[in-house]
């Protein structure tokens, strides 16, 4: 049996961009407060509703810091860039292109 991984740790702040999974479908929405010291967060959806959710919660996720960064951008920070990801999609795609 493999080892449990470790759960992820995402210190949410002010001005955060997130979507949130609810059963219906994904709504956004913007980090209004954070709370017990980064436990919980108070969210301001799109359609004005604000809602307390735990930053633990496995329906939430960083879509955009108030820096610009994206969640997968912060994951990979300690690893030296090798290529830009649109240069990247470019190329895969003029390589479909080409082998049709």
């Amino acid at each position: 049996m493999a080892p449990p991984s470790r759960p992820r740790t995402i210190n949410y702040g002010v001005g955060d961009e997130i979507s949130y999974a609810f059963g219906s479908g994904i709504v956004y929405g913007e980090v209004v407060r954070v709370l017990e010291a980064g436990a919980a967060i108070e969210i301001l959806f799109e359609d004005g509703r604000k809602e307390i959710k735990k930053s633990r919660d496995g329906a939430l996720h960083l879509v955009r810091r108030v820096s610009g960064k994206s969640e997968t951008e912060e994951l990979h920070s300690d690893r030296s860039r090798l290529r830009d990801q649109s240069v990247s999609e470019v190329i895969r795609s003029e390589k479909r292109r080409g082998s049709r």
